[in-house]
């Protein structure tokens, strides 16, 4: 099983976007997909659930009640995607946990006990540092960062990477690492392309190839409770998605990154 969570401190980078596309291809080419909607805001849940309020026990109750993953993980009406949702109390969860023994390892070990139904777990995140987003670092071992071109993108990048460290030492998960970065919501302006050469020329290898345009498609799917892979297959929004799970699945980011960490090469760095 490859788990994979997609990570950004900033919000509006297309991180949920991202998941529900990506999930809708691999479960389109036959992969058993798990979609774990660990932001409170429940988007993913929303869209993979047509809209229908998540039933309990959801992941609230996975991380504070102790029940069950297996429990709370429901069938999606994406082809192959299952889903464990969110819902509002999901905001309490840090709350509640702050006192607990294992707080960051709560989704971890929930995880543990249905990874061997998936191929993969793909984990949407809040655009948040909390305790939520440490036990996403505690339980994946791979972070894709979906990239909007501008500076406050590359701050957080680079927090990211001191998290990733952090959670490394302190934690315990070695295999966490920074498996890409995906330039989305692309736009023909020069201040996308300068913005996006910096970022290449800064991480390298790192930065996929794919860059995933700003498309109303994508919108008009979600709205609709679908994946723009089905709602426009041809559209230039669902090209993207694909071209970018076909790097996803072949590793071209991994073959090329330098440091765990997702760190840009020193001969190269801005």
């Amino acid at each position: 099983m490859r788990s994979i969570a997609f990570v950004s401190e900033k919000g509006g980078v297309a991180k949920t976007s991202s998941v529900l596309n990506v999930a809708a291809v691999l479960g389109g080419q036959g992969s058993r997909v798990l979609v774990v909607d660990t932001d409170p805001q429940g988007n993913a849940s929303f869209v993979l659930l047509k809209g229908e309020k998540p039933r309990r026990p959801s992941l609230f109750d996975v991380l504070v009640e102790g029940d069950g993953a297996d429990e709370a993980i429901v069938a999606s009406h994406f082809k192959g995607v299952d889903v464990l949702p969110a819902d509002a109390t999901l905001a309490d969860a840090a709350v509640v946990l702050a006192g607990e023994i294992g707080r960051e390892r709560r989704l971890c070990a929930a995880i543990e006990g249905v990874a061997d139904r998936y191929d993969f777990v793909l984990v949407d995140t809040a655009p948040t540092r909390s305790l939520l987003t440490t036990n996403v670092l505690t339980t994946v071992e791979e972070l894709i960062v979906p990239f909007n071109p501008g500076i406050f993108g590359v701050l957080g990048l680079g927090q990211l990477q001191d998290d990733v460290a952090q959670v490394r030492r302190y934690l315990g998960n070695t295999k966490l690492r920074i498996a890409g970065v995906v330039v989305t919501l692309a736009e023909r302006n020069n201040v996308c392309r300068d913005l996006e050469d910096q970022l290449r020329a800064a991480f390298g290898g790192l930065v996929f190839d794919t860059k995933v345009p700003r498309s109303i498609k994508i919108e008009e799917a979600h709205a609709r409770h679908e994946s723009v892979i089905t709602y426009a297959p041809t559209s230039v929004g669902a090209t993207a998605y694909k071209a970018l799970t076909r790097e996803i699945i072949n590793g071209r980011a991994k073959d090329r990154i330098v440091d765990p960490g997702g760190n840009p090469p020193t001969d190269r760095a801005a």
